[in-house]
């Protein structure tokens, strides 16, 4: 005997489970008198449902006639049971008959059915609490035995929830009223808002039983055009395209105590065509995001879309990375002289330029590249140098070449047959070239080195390519880094000089200003470096090289004088001023300018005698309010006189940004880390001037782990949680019900996110506990507002939508309305099938959502957002939104 039995041996009933058998019997007399009567209540009963088994087998019959298209009779229901060998168990023809009789007329037939359908839900209600109990005493955990009572009590809901079809006429007239709702509330959204202005212009917000699914990739929202710039480990620059393609790349990411560093992303992400925002800032840096993208402020993480002119974000002051790659002096030289006074086409190259220093330094160069000569044009106004290929000079460095290949050949090998016939190389060329008539191709010579173990320098003290051709082997370089055929306005840095040592890179600056660049010292007494160039590419390029010195310098655009043919013209000019006196400093101690060494002196002793410093690099005026809450109740002067402030009566409180040096002493006497490391840290407040639009463009993600940002064009650049702020929008600002379910994070974790977006507060100092006093404020009124919001968590880790059923309905019970549901996310689901095909059960998943959300509209107007993980791999196609 199993426990339910024993539980109703226990219970002792004597009563008859709820049934009526006048109802069975006019329901089946009533199909008997009138086949076509089973259409009626088709959906309405299940042969399950009647009591009698004998009412069970009849209706059966029916049923399998209806769906075989055979009439519904006497004559042939009894011929189906006796086919199916039931006919006698079912009191023979007789009884068939007599249910025939039972009933005078079919008008009744729905009624009757209910009360049938009524009286089995009620013995199925007894049979589930039969098991429940008995589960209860056989099940180990309270949990499990819960899970299944609240199962079977939602399974019989499920089947008695089933609707009816209904005539148009009543829906005609239902889509009228809401037509006209619409009408007179037609500057309102008709649906639940997303917080999104573009989606919602398009979607009138979430529809009521309609089913959301949000494709999305961790972290995702970090929105880029193709083209941003990112800095690379290795020094070297590359779009955030290629990054994406690449699937690789060490980068830059800001971290909690504001100090840079290296990190990889761990997605990709491609984010299709998307409207995107050029933000131009005060130091001319720009980047093109969409309107959601975050910005760092003095105030935390805010979208593009809450900033306007004038408001102040974190960009960096440093980028310190420097590359490991060497190049030849001469050649950092020269393409530094080129790049700035140099004239390149595809079949001659030439070099302008009035100074003696810098001519001499020039022809130095040149004769070290090798290959090449020089010939000298003067005309009224400068000396321009041109430079070719010499014959005499390849053909004797061909000469001195074949004699150190014979020399080593013989020193490691008995023959040249051998030696032939160890590197794989033909040995009649190996001939050729031992006497200096030719030189091998740069594969050749690869081999030839490795094969006599010799390092390339130590047979020829240049590359190979500046002899190997008559050509002028300067042409072929320039070529191969991309620069023939460039003019001044459209110059640039090729990429190898990016990946330079920190050394080599100074001498390619230095060599750069001493073409277009300056230093002066105003009559105002105000020191200042510049660099002046037609090309906006190059100048922001040696803007960010600059940078990774500590250099701070401002790109803006000009209008200057231009003498040509004895004619004066305006042209348009891209210059980078220096006034910052640190960075001035720092441009003076490591990278200098050759040729003029006494107008960098002259700037460098006016900072020394100078008492104010030109400083830029402020802390914005905010931190004021830091503190204040920080020194409490201690006078400012007192404050002061603990800092060692020369002035201590008036330090402008309030009035003045700070400079990074008073702001850490202030902090250092006050012993606050937070205050010490933003004195100390590797951002710049940059003043945003503008922000345009620049139309649809292809647009990339990339996920970073933990910090969730990096560096972009020199910005740093954050991202954003497109459903919970469209959760947050729904119930803070439009009181709209919002139930969350989240499988994959706490409901803790959850929270501190919507806190962390409410109060506008970076996210890694709420987590450290690394908060400002400020934060405080910010934190108490953000959880009074989403306290107050009518948003309810389920953080279970295991759900079905059976589950997350039950729990709608109980939640939308108790609260009279519910307006949104968001699931976090579907792939964390569970199906109530087991199978081992993962497809046919997330798609068994995706039916019983869209079935709940239908369900759910029934009875609440409601709509149904659930978040789905795409795979990195998987391209997001274009459309509308």
């Amino acid at each position: 005997m199993n426990t339910t039995d024993q539980i109703l041996t226990e219970t002792n009933l004597e009563r008859l489970p709820p049934q009526s058998i006048e109802s069975e019997q006019a329901v089946l007399g009533s199909l008997l008198v009138s086949g076509d009567g089973i259409t009626r209540v088709l959906d309405i009963l299940e042969p399950e449902y009647f009591y009698r088994k004998v009412h069970q087998e009849v209706y059966a019959a029916m049923v399998e006639l209806f769906d075989n298209n055979e009439p519904i009779d006497i004559l042939t229901v009894s011929q189906h049971l006796k086919d199916k060998g039931n006919l006698d168990s079912v009191g023979g023809r007789q009884y068939v008959t007599d249910l025939s009789m039972s009933v005078a007329t079919t008008a009744n037939l729905e009624y009757y059915a209910r009360i049938v359908q009524e009286k089995a839900l009620l013995r199925n209600l007894i049979k589930a609490g039969t098991e429940i109990v008995g589960n209860c005493y056989d099940a180990v955990e309270a949990d499990t035995a819960l899970d299944k009572a609240e199962h079977l009590i939602f399974h019989l809901a499920h089947k008695r929830g089933m609707q009816q079809l209904v005539h148009i006429k009543h829906v005609v007239e239902q889509s009228f009223q809401r037509i006209e709702e619409r009408y007179e509330n037609r500057d309102s959204l008709s649906g639940v808002p997303s917080g999104f202005y573009d989606l919602d212009a398009l979607t009138s917000g979430f529809q009521q039983s309609d089913l959301i699914i949000v494709a999305a990739r961790p972290s995702m929202g970090k929105c880029l055009s193709y083209d941003s710039e990112i800095v690379l480990s290795d020094g070297s620059i590359s779009t955030i395209e290629s990054i994406y393609k690449a699937k690789r790349g060490n980068l830059l990411t800001l971290k909690d105590n504001f100090k840079l560093s290296q990190t990889q992303p761990s997605a990709y992400i491609d984010d299709g065509l998307k409207p995107v925002y050029k933000v131009t800032t005060r130091l001319g840096r720009s980047i093109e995001t969409t309107l959601s993208h975050p910005f760092l402020t003095f105030s935390g993480w805010k979208k593009l879309s809450e900033l306007t002119v004038g408001t102040k974000i974190a960009v960096p002051r440093i980028i310190p990375v420097f590359g490991t790659q060497v190049m030849r002096e001469c050649e950092v030289k020269l393409l530094a002289y080129f790049i700035g006074d140099g004239s390149i086409s595809q079949k001659r190259v030439s070099f302008t330029n009035t100074n003696p220093v810098i001519q001499k330094d020039f022809l130095e160069a040149v004769a070290a590249f090798g290959g090449v000569d020089t010939r000298i044009a003067s005309d009224h106004r400068a000396t321009s140098f041109y430079v070719r290929g010499d014959a005499q000079v390849i053909s004797a460095q061909r000469f001195e070449f074949g004699k150190k290949l014979q020399l080593a050949i013989q020193s490691k090998y008995r023959s040249r047959h051998q030696f032939a016939k160890v590197s794989g190389l033909d040995e009649a060329s190996i001939y050729y070239w031992q006497k200096g008539k030719c030189v091998p191709s740069a594969n050749s010579f690869q081999q030839i080195c490795n094969s006599l173990e010799l390092r390339p320098n130590e047979l020829i003290p240049f590359p190979i390519s500046a002899i190997r051709r008559s050509k002028n082997p300067i042409i072929l370089w320039l070529q191969a880094m991309g620069l023939c055929g460039k003019t001044a306005h459209n110059k640039f840095i090729p990429a190898p000089i990016f990946r330079l040592e920190k050394s080599q890179l100074a001498l390619f600056l230095n060599r750069l200003f001493a073409t277009d660049g300056w230093a002066t010292v105003l009559t105002s007494g105000q020191a200042q470096l510049g660099y002046a160039s037609a090309s906006k590419k190059l100048a922001m390029q040696i803007q960010h090289l600059l940078l990774r010195f500590g250099i701070i310098s401002k790109l803006r655009l000009r209008s200057v004088k231009y003498n040509y043919k004895d004619k004066q013209e305006r042209r348009t000019a891209f210059q980078l001023d220096i006034t910052d006196s640190q960075s001035i400093k720092t441009f003076v101690d490591e990278i200098g300018i050759h040729g003029k060494e006494p107008a960098v002196a002259k700037v460098k002793s006016a900072i020394l005698q100078k008492q104010k410093q030109t400083n830029c690099d402020l802390i914005p005026i905010e931190v004021w309010r830091h503190l204040a809450e920080k020194k409490g109740q201690e006078s400012w002067a007192s404050l002061a006189r603990r800092s060692n402030f020369q002035c201590d009566s008036n330090i402008h409180v309030w009035q003045r940004a700070l400079s990074r040096g008073r702001l850490n002493s202030l902090a250092n006497s006050l012993k606050d880390k937070d205050l010490s490391n933003l004195a100390n840290s590797d951002i710049y407040w940059d003043e945003i001037v503008s922000i345009k639009a620049m139309g649809v463009k292809q647009v990339y993600d990339l996920t970073i782990p933990e910090t969730h940002n990096f560096i972009a064009n020199d910005i740093c650049v954050h991202n954003t949680a497109l459903c919970l702020t469209i959760a947050q929008h729904a119930a803070i600002e439009k009181k709209i019900p919002v139930a969350v379910f989240s499988l994959e994070m706490s409901r803790e974790q959850l929270v501190q996110r919507m806190l962390c977006s409410e109060a506008s507060i970076d996210a890694n100092r709420l987590r450290t506990g690394h908060l400002h006093t400020n934060d405080w404020t910010h934190l108490a009124m953000a959880m009074g507002r989403l306290g107050e919001a009518p948003i309810y968590i389920d953080d279970s880790a295991l759900l079905n939508v059976l589950e997350i059923r039950a729990k709608a309905r109980r939640l939308k019970a108790e609260n009279k309305g519910l307006g949104l549901i968001v699931v976090d996310y579907i792939q964390l689901l569970q199906g109530r099938k087991q199978t081992d095909n993962r497809v046919q059960e997330v798609s068994e998943i995706s039916r019983s959502l869209k079935t709940l959300a239908r369900e759910i509209n029934v009875s609440s107007h409601c709509s149904f957002t659930v978040i789905s993980r795409c795979r990195n791999q998987t391209k997001q196609k274009t459309n509308a939104l």
